[in-house]
């Protein structure tokens, strides 16, 4: 393993919860003396190729504690280089894209077995992956479960993983994790002396795609004649419940249905709609600004913005860690850093209309 640290002249850390590939990186290395190898066998500790990984670490002085504080930020294959003179770019993705290839053999596992498992050795059987961080689940398969040659290992992991309403993606330690999305903000931009917000948020709201019921269609439960349906409403109090967006007292419905035949019991079904609903009334809210870097934040977290003029809570769907001292964190969109003749253009992401 080789630090290529003193290297570093510019790069970013870019973000997506949306994304199949949720971590990816840019970075700007110095090479005047051409030192570093593009050679997939070069005896160079710091060779450069499509089969090495590159390992971001955001380390932050801590004064009270006198001492600094390592935070992971990425891990992942390099997919992309060009060297510019004295310059090398390097572009890497998290380690997803290791998983988005052909299974190539057939993967089987019997009913009944624990959805986690499941999940754990399809990456595990047809990846190679042996870095998990899992909680513990008791949701089990309804029926025999296999997949092709031609099916694409994380594909398949994420489809189990949201139908028991789970998160899948890779960290910043280039860990395979799961999890259920935070329900309560783990973090709280605040502006003014103290704060980390260091431009002015840019707030805008869209109920073009908003549901306030979720309707989750299951299988038939053993000893059952009938099949799972569970729907969850927005509580009559939420300003977007069909209470509060109704006419002369009739509601008004916006509904969204979830048809899942692995969906046995009322208690799996009742979790995914509600975890669904709560998305989904959260996606009529898009905030961006900047500010000081958070390095520690994870995609899909809740978080909360605080000004003298605004207050809201959202999702954490994208954001940008720089690389690079003086440079601020995007949250609500990417910069793009294109690379011409040796320097960076930093220019935002125009907003989607």
């Amino acid at each position: 393993m080789a630090d290529l640290s003193s290297r570093l002249l510019e790069g970013q850390v870019n973000v997506d919860y949306t994304a199949d590939v949720t971590r990816s990186c840019t970075l700007q290395l110095l090479d005047p003396n051409r030192t570093l190898s593009f050679e997939t066998d070069s005896a160079d500790e710091g060779a450069i190729y499509m089969d090495r990984m590159i390992r971001i670490i955001y380390s932050v002085k801590v004064p009270q504690m006198n001492d600094w504080v390592d935070i992971p930020v990425f891990c992942g294959p390099v997919i992309s280089m060009d060297r510019d003179d004295s310059v090398i770019n390097v572009e890497a993705q998290g380690k997803e894209t290791l998983a988005k290839g052909a299974a190539w053999r057939t993967f089987t596992r019997k009913k009944n077995t624990n959805k986690g498992n499941v999940i754990k050795d399809i990456l595990e059987d047809l990846t190679g992956e042996n870095k998990f961080d899992f909680p513990s689940v008791t949701n089990k398969l309804s029926a025999d479960y296999s997949l092709g040659r031609e099916s694409i290992p994380w594909d398949a992991a994420k489809s189990i993983a949201s139908g028991i309403s789970r998160q899948l993606y890779y960290d910043g330690r280039g860990y395979a994790k799961m999890r259920s999305l935070p329900g309560t903000p783990v973090f709280t931009f605040k502006d003014g002396d103290g704060g980390t917000v260091t431009s002015v948020p840019q707030i805008s709201y869209d109920s073009s795609e908003m549901k306030n019921i979720i309707l989750v269609k299951g299988g038939v439960p053993k000893g059952s004649k009938t099949a799972i349906s569970v729907y969850v409403a927005a509580d009559k109090s939420h300003p977007l419940s069909p209470y509060k967006l109704g006419r002369n007292g009739v509601p008004r419905y916006l509904l969204e249905v979830i048809e899942d035949d692995s969906i046995r019991s009322k208690t799996e079904a009742e979790e995914k709609a509600g975890n669904t609903l709560n998305d989904r009334l959260l996606q009529t809210v898009d905030v961006s600004f900047d500010a000081m870097p958070i390095p520690h934040l994870e995609p899909g977290d809740m978080v909360r913005i605080q000004t003298d003029e605004y207050a809201t809570t959202f999702r954490l769907y994208t954001f940008s860690i720089p690389l690079v001292v003086g440079n601020s964190m995007s949250v609500g969109y990417h910069k793009d850093m294109s690379v011409r003749k040796g320097a960076w253009k930093w220019a935002p992401k125009k907003k989607k209309k």
